[in-house]
């Protein structure tokens, strides 16, 4: 059965809401946007919706109110025109009598939804009559609401999540030649499998953040004082070893900071005091000559210290690059989908993903527990 055929029930709904946030204020509403589809399916279906999802890392079991869903709560009935019950609390039971939607509290407050607990996922399946995924950003999870629910439940998927696994799977069965696949972030150990599996997927490889120092420490450069992972240094030396090192693109400028004076300096030239925020400007246009010769292009996380300027530079200039370039374009980690829209560009790409660590699980082969439940 198709979600069109889901009408006059009760259904769960697992969204990713996990969206920045400055207070009360939502700083990014992508996510939350991306959710109204399958909500308006529903609802003209004459269905009651349950909506379940988790905002940031709340220790189990302890309330925090700077990671309460309240406000986007409010922010999301003001979206669709319509009151919305909050929930503060699993309760033993839930009447639907009086509202079509309603969302729980931060669910990661539950202890037991972070181990799949089967006590927790029985008690939230017995709200409802079924249950619909649409949370591609979680869906590498095994958690009560990203999984252990389906075991008791009809589950199918949403609208936003089908559409996020199709045009990735054009991207992976196409093939589309040349491949350039950007991945940037502070940490190696998160990406480092994916690292190795996209090598032998791409023709060129461009990395960013800390991720580019830790590859630069290993292949012997100086970096200063400059965020990298000391306990990865082998392991991005050997990658580095292998035939497809080659693909990897080592910037020959970055741009640094030493005593708050900002610096373009030639990689051969940086100083035990200097701090790599960026990449330089000889190497942007490098890049922008990589992007411009190829098909297809997976990017992951900014290439820069976004949060100050001019530190955004290398990452502006990347999406600029990749929108006017029109190949095909999957863009997913949240770090980088504010940059597009404050560009106005996120209708110059082939997909925004609302996917990061499951995006890149799902393009290196891994594992994602709720896909196979829901057969996409």
């Amino acid at each position: 059965m198709s979600l069109g055929q889901i009408e006059s029930k009760k259904v769960l709904v697992r969204f990713d809401f996990n969206v920045p946030m400055d207070g009360n204020k939502i700083v990014n509403d992508f996510r939350i946007k991306q959710s109204l589809d399958t909500i308006y399916h529903l609802l003209d279906k004459n269905n009651k919706i349950l909506i379940a999802s988790h905002l940031g890392r709340p220790k189990e079991g302890v309330y925090d109110k700077k990671l309460s869903l309240k406000p986007i709560c409010n922010y999301l009935s003001e979206l669709i025109n319509r009151k919305i019950k909050f929930i503060e609390s699993c309760p033993d039971k839930l009447d639907f009598e009086d509202y079509e939607v309603a969302m729980l509290e931060n669910v990661r407050f539950n202890v037991g939804e972070k181990s799949c607990s089967d006590k927790l996922s029985e008690k939230i399946s017995s709200y409802v009559d079924c249950f619909v995924f649409d949370a591609f950003g979680v869906s590498h999870r095994k958690e009560c609401t990203t999984y252990g629910v389906s075991k008791y439940l009809e589950t199918y998927s949403g609208l936003n999540i089908q559409k996020e696994i199709q045009t990735i799977n054009k991207l992976i069965n196409e093939n589309s030649k040349p491949m350039t696949i950007i991945i940037s972030g502070a940490k190696v150990s998160t990406k480092l499998i994916v690292i190795k599996k996209l090598l032998l997927k791409c023709d060129y490889m461009i990395l960013g953040g800390g991720i580019l120092n830790t590859f630069l420490k290993a292949k012997g450069y100086e970096i200063g004082q400059s965020l990298f992972e000391e306990a990865l240094i082998n392991e991005a030396r050997s990658i580095l070893q292998t035939d497809n090192a080659s693909k990897i693109v080592i910037p020959t400028d970055l741009m640094c900071e030493k005593s708050s004076v900002t610096k373009n300096i030639k990689l051969n030239s940086l100083s035990k005091e200097d701090i790599i925020y960026d990449i330089g400007n000889e190497s942007i246009n490098y890049i922008k000559d990589i992007i411009r010769k190829s098909s297809s292009i997976f990017w992951n996380g900014p290439l820069g210290y976004v949060e100050k300027k001019p530190y955004d530079t290398g990452t502006i200039e990347l999406a600029k690059a990749i929108a006017e370039h029109k190949c095909f374009s999957i863009v997913g980690g949240g770090d980088t989908l504010p940059i597009i829209e404050n560009l106005k560009l996120q209708n110059k790409y082939s997909c925004l993903s609302t996917g990061g660590g499951s995006l890149l699980t799902y393009l290196e082969g891994g594992s994602l527990p709720i896909l196979r439940e829901l057969n996409i």
